[in-house]
């Protein structure tokens, strides 16, 4: 029988059935285990289970739409899969940071997964409202749809313009803590989104910004929220194809002297030429090289 991943805990999933209507609900989701020493099944999956004495067994991973990936300083990590896009939340208290944005959507390109930009808190005056309100012009120079909403004073107006994006979609909702992703998820979904997931024994509540959840959502879609995390690593996109999956690189006529330039120190270097032109901003050319210098840094166990 095939069940959809729902939530991930240690090496014990829940997993619902595909058609809506029949998952969401405690009923109809239940604890699986897998086969075996597999460890790559993700929220988002579709799976072949089977039933042994009561317990569902997790026996193979159907081929998979994409797969969203960041890294941390120790290894890549999955975040989910089969997504039709990625919901970036940032706003200007806790002060965002510029390049989680940025390291997010890059991800998303490599995946080739639509990004959507949130900025919450719009509300607030705040002097780093200015910079956050830079921070959305500028991602969606880089190819990203906007929104920005206050999800605490306007939950309806916020909901209204969250459901216009993610109706039929399935959604990705990735943030730093604090960024208020879960409130705009309660807006969407109802509901405390702080409980009702696996706990360390199967039985209990935990605190959701421990692991991914799928929600489905609005008959054809699904909203999954993820853990806040202070970083979002990209190792994972090999050095040469970090410029393929950035526009402004991306979009720079012409080609380098070298066909394997790595747009650093070369000579006769069309994105050097560009920054220098300003056709490239220093801050991202920076950006690049950062990201440049990890990917020739592998992680451990790689």
């Amino acid at each position: 029988m095939k069940r959809r991943v729902v939530a991930k805990f240690g090496r014990r999933y829940l997993v619902a059935p595909l058609q809506q209507g029949q998952s969401g609900g405690p009923g109809s989701e239940q604890e699986a285990i897998v086969r075996g020493r597999r460890s790559d099944i993700v929220v988002g999956d579709v799976v072949e289970c089977s039933m042994e004495q009561d317990q569902c067994v997790i026996e193979a991973i159907d081929e998979r739409r994409n797969l969203l990936l960041r890294a941390d300083e120790s290894r890549i990590k999955p975040l989910a899969a089969n997504v039709d896009q990625i919901a970036i939340v940032f706003a200007p208290q806790p002060a965002p940071q510029k390049e989680f944005a940025w390291r997010a959507l890059l991800a998303a390109r490599a995946a080739q997964v639509d990004a959507l930009a949130i900025l919450n808190k719009i509300d607030l005056d705040v002097s780093a409202g200015d910079d956050a309100r830079t921070s959305l012009q500028e991602i969606a120079t880089l190819g990203a749809r906007t929104l920005r909403v206050s999800a605490k004073k306007d939950p309806q107006g916020a909901r209204d313009m969250l459901d216009e994006q993610c109706r039929g979609r399935v959604t990705l909702f990735v943030g730093q803590s604090g960024m208020g992703k879960s409130t705009m998820l309660n807006l969407l979904v109802g509901g405390d989104l702080r409980t009702g997931a696996l706990s360390s024994d199967g039985r209990h509540g935990r605190q959701t910004t421990t692991f991914t959840r799928w929600f489905d959502y609005a008959g054809h879609g699904a909203v999954i929220d993820s853990p806040g995390f202070h970083e979002f690593g990209i190792t994972h996109v090999s050095s040469a194809s970090l410029v393929q999956w950035m526009p402004d690189f991306a979009g720079v006529p012409g080609s380098c002297r070298f066909a394997n330039c790595r747009h650093a120190e070369e000579p006769g270097c069309v994105i050097r030429a560009a920054v220098e032109a300003r056709e490239i901003s220093e801050e991202r050319y920076a950006f690049y090289r950062k990201l440049l210098a990890q990917a020739a840094t592998p992680l451990p166990g790689r």
